[in-house]
Protein backbone atom coordinates (compact mmCIF):
# COMPACT_ATOMS: atom_id res chain seq x y z
CA UNK A 1 0.00 0.00 0.00
CA UNK A 2 1.25 3.69 -0.83
CA UNK A 3 2.04 5.97 1.79
CA UNK A 4 -0.25 8.41 0.22
CA UNK A 5 -3.52 5.78 0.50
CA UNK A 6 -2.07 5.00 4.29
CA UNK A 7 -1.95 8.85 4.66
CA UNK A 8 -5.84 8.97 3.34
CA UNK A 9 -7.31 6.17 5.16
CA UNK A 10 -5.67 7.81 8.57
CA UNK A 11 -7.38 11.46 7.34
CA UNK A 12 -11.12 8.95 7.12
CA UNK A 13 -10.38 7.00 10.26
CA UNK A 14 -10.40 10.23 11.73
CA UNK A 15 -13.66 11.36 10.71
CA UNK A 16 -15.44 7.74 9.33
CA UNK A 17 -17.69 8.05 6.90
CA UNK A 18 -19.94 5.90 9.03
CA UNK A 19 -20.13 8.18 11.86
CA UNK A 20 -20.53 11.34 9.52
CA UNK A 21 -24.36 12.84 11.18
CA UNK A 22 -25.71 12.49 7.20
CA UNK A 23 -24.68 8.55 6.75
CA UNK A 24 -25.29 7.74 10.10
CA UNK A 25 -29.32 8.81 9.98
CA UNK A 26 -29.37 7.31 5.84
CA UNK A 27 -30.09 4.09 7.04
CA UNK A 28 -33.14 4.29 9.18
CA UNK A 29 -34.20 7.78 10.56
CA UNK A 30 -33.85 9.61 7.30
CA UNK A 31 -37.16 10.27 5.30
CA UNK A 32 -37.61 9.59 1.56
CA UNK A 33 -37.73 13.85 1.26
CA UNK A 34 -34.93 14.75 3.08
CA UNK A 35 -32.71 12.06 0.47
CA UNK A 36 -34.74 13.41 -2.59
CA UNK A 37 -34.20 17.18 -1.89
CA UNK A 38 -30.56 16.19 -1.03
CA UNK A 39 -29.74 14.69 -4.05
CA UNK A 40 -31.31 16.89 -6.39
CA UNK A 41 -28.82 19.16 -5.29
CA UNK A 42 -25.92 16.75 -5.18
CA UNK A 43 -26.36 16.46 -8.95
CA UNK A 44 -25.03 19.81 -9.10
CA UNK A 45 -21.68 18.54 -7.49
CA UNK A 46 -21.78 15.78 -10.24
CA UNK A 47 -21.94 17.99 -12.91
CA UNK A 48 -19.08 20.32 -11.48
CA UNK A 49 -16.42 17.79 -10.44
CA UNK A 50 -14.98 17.63 -14.15
CA UNK A 51 -14.99 21.03 -14.14
CA UNK A 52 -12.29 21.44 -11.60
CA UNK A 53 -10.43 18.26 -13.14
CA UNK A 54 -10.42 20.61 -16.28
CA UNK A 55 -8.78 23.30 -14.21
CA UNK A 56 -5.92 21.00 -12.80
CA UNK A 57 -5.63 19.35 -16.43
CA UNK A 58 -4.74 23.16 -17.81
CA UNK A 59 -1.78 23.87 -15.39
CA UNK A 60 -0.14 20.13 -16.87
CA UNK A 61 2.86 20.92 -18.74
CA UNK A 62 3.20 18.01 -21.17
CA UNK A 63 1.26 15.06 -22.00
CA UNK A 64 2.53 12.34 -19.64
CA UNK A 65 1.12 14.59 -16.86
CA UNK A 66 -1.87 14.93 -18.02
CA UNK A 67 -2.87 11.61 -18.90
CA UNK A 68 -4.24 10.49 -15.73
CA UNK A 69 -6.88 13.45 -15.75
CA UNK A 70 -8.01 12.91 -19.36
CA UNK A 71 -8.53 9.34 -18.92
CA UNK A 72 -10.64 10.34 -16.08
CA UNK A 73 -12.70 13.06 -17.50
CA UNK A 74 -13.28 10.59 -20.42
CA UNK A 75 -14.95 8.27 -18.01
CA UNK A 76 -16.72 10.95 -16.36
CA UNK A 77 -17.88 12.30 -20.12
CA UNK A 78 -18.70 8.38 -20.90
CA UNK A 79 -16.10 8.75 -23.65
CA UNK A 80 -14.67 4.98 -23.18
CA UNK A 81 -18.24 3.17 -21.83
CA UNK A 82 -21.00 5.00 -24.19
CA UNK A 83 -22.69 8.01 -23.70
CA UNK A 84 -25.09 7.01 -21.50
CA UNK A 85 -22.35 6.21 -19.05
CA UNK A 86 -21.62 10.11 -18.56
CA UNK A 87 -22.47 11.16 -14.85
CA UNK A 88 -24.33 13.74 -15.33
CA UNK A 89 -26.71 11.40 -17.28
CA UNK A 90 -26.53 8.50 -14.89
CA UNK A 91 -27.85 11.10 -12.07
CA UNK A 92 -30.03 12.05 -14.15
CA UNK A 93 -31.19 8.68 -14.51
CA UNK A 94 -30.55 7.85 -10.69
CA UNK A 95 -33.04 10.53 -9.58
CA UNK A 96 -35.97 9.89 -12.45
CA UNK A 97 -35.73 6.82 -10.92
CA UNK A 98 -37.23 8.52 -7.77
CA UNK A 99 -39.36 10.27 -9.98
CA UNK A 100 -37.70 14.06 -9.38
CA UNK A 101 -35.33 16.05 -11.24
CA UNK A 102 -32.36 18.28 -10.31
CA UNK A 103 -33.50 21.65 -8.09
CA UNK A 104 -31.62 24.75 -9.13
CA UNK A 105 -28.03 24.89 -7.33
CA UNK A 106 -28.55 26.20 -3.58
CA UNK A 107 -25.40 28.11 -2.27
CA UNK A 108 -24.05 25.17 -0.09
CA UNK A 109 -23.41 23.13 -2.70
CA UNK A 110 -22.00 25.72 -4.85
CA UNK A 111 -19.34 26.60 -2.08
CA UNK A 112 -18.67 23.03 -2.18
CA UNK A 113 -17.66 23.49 -6.24
CA UNK A 114 -15.78 26.42 -5.71
CA UNK A 115 -14.02 25.60 -2.74
CA UNK A 116 -12.97 22.44 -4.97
CA UNK A 117 -12.48 24.56 -7.96
CA UNK A 118 -10.02 26.78 -6.03
CA UNK A 119 -8.06 23.95 -5.00
CA UNK A 120 -7.51 23.07 -8.47
CA UNK A 121 -6.37 26.46 -9.89
CA UNK A 122 -4.11 27.81 -7.30
CA UNK A 123 -2.70 25.44 -4.69
CA UNK A 124 -0.17 23.53 -5.56
CA UNK A 125 -0.78 20.37 -8.15
CA UNK A 126 0.09 17.70 -5.11
CA UNK A 127 -2.78 19.55 -3.23
CA UNK A 128 -5.19 19.69 -5.69
CA UNK A 129 -4.61 16.28 -6.74
CA UNK A 130 -4.94 14.69 -3.08
CA UNK A 131 -7.60 16.94 -3.06
CA UNK A 132 -9.41 15.01 -5.73
CA UNK A 133 -7.97 11.67 -5.07
CA UNK A 134 -9.65 11.70 -1.22
CA UNK A 135 -13.37 12.63 -2.93
CA UNK A 136 -12.97 9.97 -5.38
CA UNK A 137 -12.00 7.53 -2.81
CA UNK A 138 -14.50 8.31 -0.44
CA UNK A 139 -17.30 8.43 -2.85
CA UNK A 140 -16.28 4.84 -3.88
CA UNK A 141 -17.67 3.69 0.03
CA UNK A 142 -20.21 6.69 -0.09
CA UNK A 143 -21.38 4.91 -3.14
CA UNK A 144 -21.96 1.56 -2.26
CA UNK A 145 -23.45 2.46 0.95
CA UNK A 146 -25.86 4.86 -0.39
CA UNK A 147 -26.47 2.16 -3.22
CA UNK A 148 -27.25 -0.86 -0.83
CA UNK A 149 -29.39 1.39 1.53
CA UNK A 150 -31.58 2.81 -0.72
CA UNK A 151 -32.53 -0.48 -2.11
CA UNK A 152 -33.18 -1.65 0.92
CA UNK A 153 -35.18 0.87 1.97
CA UNK A 154 -37.43 0.27 -1.30
CA UNK A 155 -36.80 3.76 -2.56
CA UNK A 156 -35.14 2.48 -5.79
CA UNK A 157 -34.84 -0.86 -7.61
CA UNK A 158 -31.48 -2.25 -7.86
CA UNK A 159 -31.42 -1.93 -11.35
CA UNK A 160 -31.80 1.91 -11.33
CA UNK A 161 -28.66 2.16 -9.53
CA UNK A 162 -26.63 3.14 -12.37
CA UNK A 163 -24.56 6.22 -11.20
CA UNK A 164 -23.85 4.19 -7.10
CA UNK A 165 -23.17 0.91 -8.88
CA UNK A 166 -20.41 2.78 -11.87
CA UNK A 167 -19.28 4.99 -8.78
CA UNK A 168 -19.07 2.04 -6.17
CA UNK A 169 -16.83 -0.43 -8.88
CA UNK A 170 -14.67 2.67 -10.47
CA UNK A 171 -13.52 5.39 -7.90
CA UNK A 172 -11.52 3.46 -5.89
CA UNK A 173 -9.30 2.84 -8.93
CA UNK A 174 -9.58 6.59 -10.35
CA UNK A 175 -8.54 7.71 -6.14
CA UNK A 176 -5.36 5.03 -6.96
CA UNK A 177 -4.30 7.01 -10.14
CA UNK A 178 -4.06 10.47 -8.40
CA UNK A 179 -2.73 9.59 -5.37
CA UNK A 180 -0.13 7.70 -7.74
CA UNK A 181 0.71 10.91 -9.49
CA UNK A 182 1.65 12.66 -6.03
CA UNK A 183 3.71 9.67 -4.34
CA UNK A 184 6.94 11.51 -4.77
CA UNK A 185 5.52 15.28 -4.04
CA UNK A 186 6.24 16.63 -0.57
CA UNK A 187 3.86 14.88 2.58
CA UNK A 188 2.89 18.29 4.09
CA UNK A 189 1.35 19.09 0.38
CA UNK A 190 -0.08 15.85 -0.08
CA UNK A 191 -1.17 15.50 3.40
CA UNK A 192 -2.87 19.15 3.46
CA UNK A 193 -4.74 18.23 0.39
CA UNK A 194 -6.37 15.11 1.45
CA UNK A 195 -7.52 16.76 4.91
CA UNK A 196 -9.30 19.41 2.71
CA UNK A 197 -10.63 17.35 0.37
CA UNK A 198 -12.67 15.36 2.80
CA UNK A 199 -13.61 18.69 4.48
CA UNK A 200 -15.06 20.27 2.08
CA UNK A 201 -16.65 16.99 0.94
CA UNK A 202 -17.88 15.89 4.35
CA UNK A 203 -18.94 19.60 5.26
CA UNK A 204 -21.61 19.33 1.76
CA UNK A 205 -22.66 16.12 2.89
CA UNK A 206 -24.21 18.04 6.18
CA UNK A 207 -25.68 20.49 4.56
CA UNK A 208 -27.71 18.41 2.13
Amino acid sequence: MSWVLKQADQVLAAQPIHSHPYFAELPAQMTRERFLHGQKQFFHAVTFFSRAMGALLARQPDSDSRRVLMHNLAEEHGLEEGHGLAHDRTFRQFLASLGSQPDPQAPPVRAFNLALYGACCSESVAFAFACLGIIEYAFADISALIGSTVVERGWVAQKDLVHYSLHAEIDKRHAAEFFEVVEGAPEQEVTEGLRYGWHIFAQLYRSL
